[in-house]
């Protein structure tokens, strides 16, 4: 089909695009909001709905187009193989080696770390909140695979996982686990590069949910399935954390 062609054809130059433009969009984003530090409760819950609303949206839409017929499926191993087949070898090589980034080991660790570090700093709240959105994230991630059974696509260059493919478990505990260690760097730790620590968590998040294409072991679509599941999760518990902030007793540094 003439997508698939497009896609293999510019599949470098789409893949640049996005790993660029979406950092760039985070950063800026967060310049603006740094601005309205002192934004109400009741503008940050509204901010935090409407990511969660388009999030779920999203994630709906996908899973009502997968369980209800083959035709989404099969465009979806299409626009794989095109992906797949125009990126280069030595980019396929890299990507193979950046989406162990999001391994459920080394999230795990990376969590751990943070943790630790939060309760070394007698930041007790803080390091269980942390814990809990993250431990409770990877349960949801489980929850949504299981109910939907996706089979993973065909043609991978890696052995396959075996568990189920949609959502991505990668994409999705990549934007929690390193959303949520941004936002703790961003809230404890307060500095001008602030938008350069949006940037490269963005970066690291995209990267590793494209590397999940690129390498054939999920469809596009449980990419951009972790991605909207994924996000609406950190969006509901940064929203529930920054709305707790204002209540000290609830949730304290």
């Amino acid at each position: 089909m003439e997508y698939t062609a497009f896609a293999q054809r510019h599949a470098v130059a789409i893949i640049a695009i996005v790993l660029l433009a979406g950092p760039a969009i985070a950063a800026g984003a967060w310049a603006w909001a740094a601005r309205e530090r002192r934004a109400p409760g009741a503008a940050i819950a509204l901010a935090a709905g409407v990511a969660i609303v388009t999030g779920a949206a999203v994630f709906v839409a996908l899973a009502t187009r997968i369980a209800h017929g083959t035709a989404f499926s099969s465009a979806d191993q299409r626009l794989l193989d095109a992906v797949r087949d125009g990126t280069p070898a030595f980019a396929a090589r890299w990507f193979a080696g950046l989406t162990h980034l999001g391994d459920p080991w080394f999230l795990t660790l990376l969590c751990a770390l943070m943790c630790a570090a939060l309760v070394l700093t007698r930041r007790f709240g803080l390091a269980v909140y942390f814990a809990a959105v993250t431990s409770a994230g990877g349960l949801l991630n489980q929850a949504l695979k299981a109910t939907m059974r996706r089979a993973r696509p065909t043609g991978a260059t890696v052995p396959l996982p075996e568990n189920f493919a949609f959502p991505s478990g990668h994409t999705f505990g990549s934007i929690v686990c390193y959303g949520m260690c941004a936002y703790v760097l961003l809230r404890l730790a307060p500095t001008r590069r602030d938008p350069l620590i949006v940037a490269l968590a963005c970066f690291v998040v995209l990267a590793i949910g494209t590397s999940r294409v690129v390498i054939g072991v999920h469809f596009p679509g449980d990419v951009i399935g972790g991605f909207a599941s994924g996000g609406a999760w950190l969006a509901a518990c940064i929203g529930a954390a920054e709305i707790a902030r204002r209540h000290p007793r609830t949730l304290s540094d």
